[in-house]
């Protein structure tokens, strides 16, 4: 449902897919490692990473033979170690979501004896807020957090016709959810909200939040605005698809632009003719357009699908998974269009279940559990200037068979940042041994951009700038390169100065390094490196009280080495009269000892004084 990140641990780094396995060169995928585990692991709950790349993975672990939720925070790059999130409570714990904001910022949300509790963190700099209880009686939260502070939770409450879905929202700014009147429900007499026809929400960049769920073996979609709810729900279910008649659609997921009058909502719908269908709409203001079967089969020949997913971009590009009984399938949404979905690779029959995952330019991956009950992805490349849709790069095992099977039944999700790194997490593992894992697809940091300009300059005194690399996983490290040759390394930004550099033109150029080895160089520029200070010598003549100088300066390196030249020379006379030039002839007033100096500077602006003690009588 998200387009968010989940950054990688440290302990990542170095487990690299082989160079032929890579999608392209801008990016590397890395092998799963654990997060937390082997221990009693009972399934991943929820990841996000906010566009900044802060972020928390939520899942449950049974200690002591109760079942608890845990957090583990995402904090420059790594993972931290897992907080508790019920620590205050006794009862078992279930069902925990996480939605996650610049800052580190963070909500979550999660059931604890069948009581529905929030925990708000409102940025890096403060602790999580005590556990908040928001409903007596619930269940399947979904939990979503704006750009800007708002965010909302949807979840399935015990109402007059079996179950209802409902609504809590907290406000920018604010710690504490409220709950907004009234059920969404269509019918209140009816049930809604229950085992797959659970809620989903999600919430655009201006607050407004919309909420699918199923009801009546049909999916709806709800806006809401603040605390109240929209008067006119939408229908997503459709009447009709490739000739056949509806019979009953649950499993619905949604995401939305930035623009919270649009939207795409995926659900899953079974047709007359007995086959079942991944279905997506997208949602245009107040209406449904027509509906787009996406998990790649034909009419009338079908086969059943899990529930599909949808991640899309600010902008309404991204992309759509589903799982037939044997195959997974990825569809691009492309121009507002989602193109017919791609057999991506073969699945465990009924627990393919696929993720998607973009990025704000509309890159991603889906990632999905392959028949050897391994975890495998596929990368997009997307080019917004091409009419025609990406396809899916290459097939990429991310796990192994050495640490176990993976689980995806227990929990598989994917997310994307702003910059195009991609995570996967799932459970591996027998019962009672199992992990928290995490694979990513990595790009690699943005090329440096050079501030120093090409005039002459001693880099000694003159160090060489520029600007920071793009990097949102971890620590950049630099290599500066002259002449093609390295010349060292560094972390900071600010300043550099080549050691025994000779004096002359050159050419340099900075490489960005990020944490798992990979390097993009900026462009190359000219260095004009003077480091010798120029020579000067002087003559003084004199007569009674009238002193001449006349001073000849070169800037010519003592090697033969092109240098700077001669910027100016000033002849100072030591009573507080001076000259710019190389000659000169000046008057004193008064006899007695004096100190005249010439100095040169050159255009790297080394500078030489040559002083000369006369006594004027």
């Amino acid at each position: 449902m998200r387009r968010r990140l989940l950054a990688t641990s440290t302990v990542l780094v170095g487990l690299l897919v082989p160079a032929g396995a890579q999608a392209r060169d801008a990016g590397r995928f890395v092998l799963a490692a654990p997060v937390d585990g082997p221990s009693d692991i009972q399934r991943l709950g929820d990841l996000d990473v906010a566009r900044d790349g802060t972020g928390g993975l939520v899942y449950v672990r049974r200690d002591a033979g109760v079942d608890h939720v845990y957090l583990s925070r995402l904090a420059g790059g790594a993972f931290q170690p897992p907080d508790r999130l019920d620590a205050t409570l006794t009862t078992a714990s279930s069902q925990p979501v996480v939605a996650a904001g610049d800052n580190g910022s963070l909500v979550l949300a999660y059931i604890s004896g069948g009581s529905l509790f929030t925990i708000v963190r409102p940025d890096a700099t403060q602790p999580f807020t005590a556990p908040q209880l928001v409903s007596t009686a619930a269940s399947n939260p979904s939990i979503d957090l704006s750009v800007n502070g708002v965010a909302y939770v949807s979840f399935t409450v015990p109402g007059g016709g079996g179950n209802d879905v409902v609504v809590a929202r907290k406000d920018r700014g604010a710690v504490a959810f409220e709950g907004v009147p009234g059920a969404l429900d269509i019918d209140p007499a009816r049930d809604a909200g229950a085992g797959t026809a659970r809620s989903r929400v999600a919430v655009a960049a201006d607050g407004v939040a919309l909420v699918v769920w199923g009801e009546a073996d049909r999916v709806f979609a709800r806006r809401v605005f603040g605390t109240r709810l929209s008067a006119a729900p939408q229908d997503a279910t459709a009447d009709l698809l490739g000739g056949f008649g509806a019979v009953a659609a649950d499993a619905p997921d949604v995401d939305v632009e930035d623009d919270s009058s649009f939207a795409w909502v995926v659900y899953r719908e079974r047709l007359s003719d007995g086959q079942a269908h991944a279905v997506a709409r997208r949602l245009r203001g107040g209406t449904f357009d027509d509906p787009v079967a996406i998990d790649g089969q034909g009419f009338p020949a079908g086969d059943s699908v899990g529930p599909p997913r949808v991640a899309i971009d600010a902008r309404g590009n991204g992309y759509g998974a589903s799982a037939t009984t044997a195959t997974a399938a990825g569809a691009v949404l492309h121009d507002d269009v989602f193109n017919p979905g791609v057999a991506l690779g073969p699945t465990v029959p009924g627990q393919g279940f696929p993720v998607p995952a973009v990025d704000e330019s509309g890159d991603g991956l889906i990632a999905w559990q392959n028949a050897d009950f391994t975890i495998h992805a596929r990368h997009y490349d997307n080019d917004p200037a091409s009419r025609v849709a990406q396809t899916p790069q290459g097939d990429t095992a991310l796990s192994s068979l050495a640490g176990g099977s993976s689980d995806a039944a227990s929990g598989l999700e994917a997310a994307a940042n702003r910059l195009g790194d991609v995570a996967v997490a799932f459970v591996q593992g027998a019962p009672g041994a199992r992990s928290i894992m995490v694979a990513s697809f990595d790009r690699v940091p943005g090329a440096p951009t050079l501030n120093s300009g090409t005039n002459w300059r001693n880099v000694t005194r003159a160090p060489l700038r520029w600007s920071p690399a793009t990097e949102l996983w971890g620590p950049v490290t630099y290599r500066v390169e002259v002449d093609g040759r390295p010349v060292g390394q560094t972390t900071d930004v600010t300043q550099f100065a080549p050691p025994a550099l000779p004096d002359g033109v050159h050419r340099w150029r900075v490489v960005a390094v990020d944490r798992i080895g990979q390097e993009n160089a900026g462009p190359p520029r000219v260095l004009r490196h003077d480091g010798t200070p120029p020579r000067v010598t002087v003559r003084v003549s004199r007569s009674g009280r009238v002193v001449g100088v006349a001073a000849r300066p070169t800037d010519a390196s003592p090697a033969g080495r092109r240098a700077s030249g001669v910027k100016s020379v000033r002849i100072s006379f030591g009573d507080g009269a001076s000259v710019s030039g190389q000659r000169a002839t000046h008057r004193y007033r008064r006899t007695g000892p004096v100190t005249l100096s010439v100095s040169v500077r050159d255009r790297a602006d080394n500078i030489t004084t040559v002083r000369r003690r006369i006594t004027i009588r």
